[in-house]
């Protein structure tokens, strides 16, 4: 009986942690019409699945050439996702890091980019259009 409810407890657990976070982050994935305020817009920003809570934004970050940076998106409710892009570097000698949030359909994101040892800090809004 023991070896029963084992077999039972470890292959319930094997179907649930199959289960991946994709569902959930799926309402942020989408073509977002997005400005860099200040700089540059409107301009088309995709999000798109990476693996697991992990997206892949493309935009004009520093309002003149698309770059691609990969951010880590955590839910807090039902209608709010925290944007998380850590540290990484984006062409030679540009770095990009920053948080944001999408909040039913609208997307924020604060972001510094280094180039070349100069930081600057900007800011893009967007709301999906797809």
């Amino acid at each position: 009986m023991h070896k029963f409810t084992f077999i039972l407890f470890l292959g319930i657990m094997a179907i649930s942690s199959c289960q991946s976070i994709d569902d959930e982050i799926l309402p942020a994935v989408g073509i977002y019409r997005a400005h860099v305020l200040g700089v540059a817009g409107p301009f088309d920003l995709i999000i798109s699945t990476d693996h697991d809570d992990d997206v892949i934004i493309e935009a004009l970050f520093d309002g003149d050439k698309y770059f691609t940076v990969n951010a880590d998106l955590d839910i807090i409710s039902d209608i709010k996702m925290e944007i998380n892009i850590k540290n990484q570097q984006i062409a030679v000698g540009k770095y990009l890091s920053g948080t944001g949030f999408i909040l039913n359909g609208t997307m924020n994101i604060r972001y510094t980019l280094d180039c070349d040892g100069k930081k600057i800090n900007y800011k893009i809004v967007g709301t999906k259009i797809q």
